[in-house]
């Protein structure tokens, strides 16, 4: 499917040279560059998880936790993490 995309022309020249260099083609190391985006984007930290876990065992830290679940829930397409 094709699809247009604006890029500054200085981050341009830094694709085609990088892509150039690898021998592939901007499509192909645009498409690479975007599924490691993806792919490394996606999931929660282990770290993360384990300080709200922390940070949730008494009351006080329960509420903070809450309110950055619903903090995370408005503003990102993740969601929060499953806790």
């Amino acid at each position: 499917m094709a699809t247009t995309v604006h890029l500054p022309p200085e981050l341009l020249r830094r694709v085609d040279e990088r892509a150039r260099a690898l021998k592939v083609s901007r499509n192909q190391y645009v498409r690479r560059a975007l599924d490691r985006s993806i792919a490394n984007e996606t999931e929660w930290s282990d770290r993360f998880l384990g300080a709200l876990r922390e940070a949730a065992a008494d009351e006080d830290g329960r509420r903070g936790v809450d309110e950055l679940m619903k903090a995370i829930a408005r503003r990102s397409r993740k969601g929060p993490p499953a806790l």
